[in-house]
């Protein structure tokens, strides 16, 4: 008696389900998602901006560069002996370029063009700073403090930031 119910469920069933369909094919229903926008991950970059102690050297001038300061987004070296950082990197993430222009002190900013990507450039008579576009909404900051070395040095270090990470 049990199966002779639950066949006969089973075939109400089947004919509630038929009844729903229609003979004419019915297209499925179009669905269009935007593409993401591809964010650079922390992999992106290496570690400081994906430079060694003796890039630091060679492009700024100090001697035997000292990392004294570590995360992934930032880092700080100072040279042998000192007490101050003479080397800062940071990757600012979702900020703009264009924010960035207004916020440093140090001198007049400068439009400059590093590895293909769009820059601002900050000097004084002492200390150069160098951000520039890295994706459609970072950029990284290199500032070398105390250098009798001008900002080519600084700007080396971002491109071979950039370099690193395959946008340059």
């Amino acid at each position: 008696m049990r199966a002779v119910g639950a066949a006969a469920g089973a075939a109400l069933i089947g004919a509630m389900v038929a009844g729903c369909g229609s003979s004419t094919p019915q297209a499925a229903p179009s669905t269009t998602v935007a593409p993401k926008a591809v964010l650079p991950s922390p992999n992106t970059i290496g570690l400081c901006g994906g430079v060694s102690e003796a890039d630091i050297a060679q492009q700024t001038g100090l001697s035997d560069p000292q990392r004294v300061s570590v995360n992934p987004v930032s880092c700080a070296w100072q040279a042998s002996g000192g007490t101050d950082y003479a080397v800062v990197f940071h990757w600012f993430r979702g900020s703009s370029l264009d924010e960035r222009r207004s916020q440093v002190t140090v001198g007049k900013p400068a439009t400059v063009q590093v590895a293909g990507q769009p820059g601002i450039e900050w000097q004084d008579a002492a200390s150069c700073e160098v951000a520039v576009a890295f994706g459609d909404t970072d950029f990284i900051d290199w500032t070398v403090r105390h250098t009798a070395v001008g900002c080519k040095g600084v700007e080396q270090l971002a491109a071979a930031t950039l370099k690193q990470a395959g946008q340059g």
